[in-house]
């Protein structure tokens, strides 16, 4: 990895983070769920994103495709503050709603990426 793409994933990185932290602040205002769903909503787009990314990566480029991915997705999704936020819910008494958090974010964002994968190859016929 060259200085420039390792400059540019860094970058879309702190965008990414950026973005989340906005993106969070707005939801969390508009919620007064104790579901974490700001979390949930932004790793379920980043993974949709991901995956649309993942099957554009030959046509997007090896450097779009890592700041992209790496970079920007990296920063925007948060895997970190979703166990947080899933082991603040079990040890706080509230088990199921920890544990349907957790199994809703695994297998949302497993589909979210195979819908992303899916949709952005037929929309571009690979």
């Amino acid at each position: 990895m060259n200085l420039l793409t390792l400059v540019l994933v860094g970058v879309g990185g702190a965008l990414g983070a950026l973005c989340r932290h906005k993106a969070s602040s707005f939801m969390k205002r508009k919620s007064a769920s104790e579901f974490p769903w700001p979390t949930l909503a932004i790793n379920l787009c980043a993974c949709t994103i991901a995956g649309c990314a993942l099957a554009a990566s030959s046509a997007m480029g090896a450097l779009a495709f890592a700041v992209l991915s790496m970079g920007f997705l990296g920063g925007f999704s948060t895997l970190s503050t979703m166990n947080c936020e899933a082991v603040d819910h079990l040890t706080q008494g509230r088990a199921k709603t920890g544990i349907a958090y957790l199994a809703t974010t695994y297998l949302g964002t497993l589909g979210a990426a195979a819908i992303g994968f899916a949709a952005t190859t037929s929309l571009m016929g690979l």
